[in-house]
């Protein structure tokens, strides 16, 4: 069995991420959890380089996510993050292929069935960097964006609303709903694109 393999979460642990300066809390959360992550993104065979990079970009919005979680014991967090891991492998399949489509190199498509994860290696380590970039990104968005527009993405994104129940407490339609949280997620990957672009460009 691998390290942490087949523990409970830990939800004290998980209320303790809203505090940057608990800086055991983030490292007993990465240790414990970026392998699983990295589990996750090896199941979509991307080199090296690529797999690298959604796991930073999975750890940069996590940063920004944990901050505000409050921890249901109702709900699977290790199935939540399984699903956000998934779901940024697949955004960046679709990235990659629709880049390869326009240099004419071809597209091999998303699978249609998301594949199940695979054994990797844990051979990643705390971020305190990656942290702290994500703190920049989220705060960066949040004041570009009205506070019932952030209110709506935060409820959907983070504390998993559904959203009709994210519309209705803020008094807006379904479809707005849905067009402000996607907006938000939009700018936060724009804005960690920019955000990867200036770290490159430092010496």
């Amino acid at each position: 069995m691998r390290p942490n393999e087949g523990e409970t979460t830990d939800g004290a642990l998980l209320e303790r991420l809203g505090d940057w300066a608990d800086h055991a809390a983030w490292s007993a959360f990465v240790r414990r959890y970026d392998g699983p992550i990295r589990r996750v993104v090896a199941s979509y065979r991307f080199d090296a380089h690529e797999a690298e990079e959604v796991c930073q970009r999975i750890w940069i919005e996590l940063a920004g996510r944990m901050r505000g979680y409050r921890y249901d014991p109702s709900r699977r967090f290790r199935a939540w993050l399984t699903r956000l891991g998934r779901s940024r492998a697949v955004d960046h399949w679709r990235r990659r292929e629709a880049e390869r489509a326009r240099a004419g190199a071809g597209s091999a498509g998303v699978p249609a069935e998301l594949p199940a994860p695979g054994p990797a290696e844990d051979d990643g380590g705390p971020r305190p960097a990656l942290l702290r970039r994500a703190a920049r990104i989220q705060e960066a968005v949040k004041a570009r964006v009205d506070a019932r527009t952030w209110d709506v993405f935060w409820r959907i994104a983070v504390d998993d609303e559904a959203v009709a129940e994210a519309a209705e407490a803020a008094g807006i339609s379904y479809a707005a709903a849905f067009a402000a949280q996607k907006r938000v997620r939009r700018m936060l990957r724009e804005e960690a694109a920019r955000a990867e672009v200036d770290a490159g460009a430092t010496p």
